[in-house]
């Protein structure tokens, strides 16, 4: 009789308890209140984050069936949907020179003869193998949007059509690039998240 008593109160709190997290979830609508809800509750390992179903190959296509507002619990997490918005997509191919290793001389030597190179018909993936230094010989990027890199970046590419090659500096974080526009710019939904733990 106990233990029957007992699992009855554990199963109370527990109901309890996640009722009163989903209230918790419900006021959230903003990132300011997610922000706030993070502060608040940091046992749940909360944290807000973005997806975009079209450009995230490991995102579930369901997720493109959400909207703002929805719970939703899955593999012992909680997610709460605060915004879906619109947001554009950039797609480029790069070599990479790395600042810490190169000084900036030797790289504005580098750069133009690589842009030389790929003008006179070398493809820019052979370019890539022959001078990147990061190890992404494939030189793609794949898709990507603005908040996912670096603000230089993404201001260079943004002022680009597809086909320009240009360089683009780091120069804080002594990164260099030698930068093709492989595609033209997509809009993609955004998906943002506040994300807790639920088990």
């Amino acid at each position: 009789m106990r233990k029957i008593t007992f699992l009855f109160l554990i199963l109370c709190y527990q109901n309890i308890y996640c009722q009163n997290i989903k209230d918790k979830l419900d006021k959230v609508t903003t990132i300011e209140e997610a922000q706030k809800f993070i502060e608040d509750n940091p046992e749940l390992i909360p944290e807000v984050f973005n997806i975009s179903p079209e450009i995230d190959t490991l995102v579930p296509a369901y997720f493109n069936t959400f909207k703002a507002g929805n719970i939703i619990s899955e593999n012992g997490n909680t997610f709460k949907v605060i915004s879906i918005t619109k947001e554009k997509a950039l797609r480029v191919s790069y070599i990479y020179l790395d600042g810490s290793k190169l000084t900036i001389n030797e790289i504005n030597k580098l750069r133009p003869q690589i842009i030389k190179q790929y003008k006179k018909g070398i493809k820019f993936t052979d370019l890539a193998k022959k001078y990147t230094m990061d190890g992404n010989i494939k030189a793609d990027l794949n898709w990507f949007t603005e908040d996912m890199m670096v603000p230089e970046f993404v201001n260079a590419i943004k002022i680009h059509k597809k086909g320009d090659i240009f360089t683009v500096d780091v120069p804080e974080n002594k990164w260099y690039y030698v930068t093709l526009k492989t595609h033209r710019d997509k809009e993609v939904t955004k998906i943002t998240m506040l994300k807790i733990k639920s088990s």
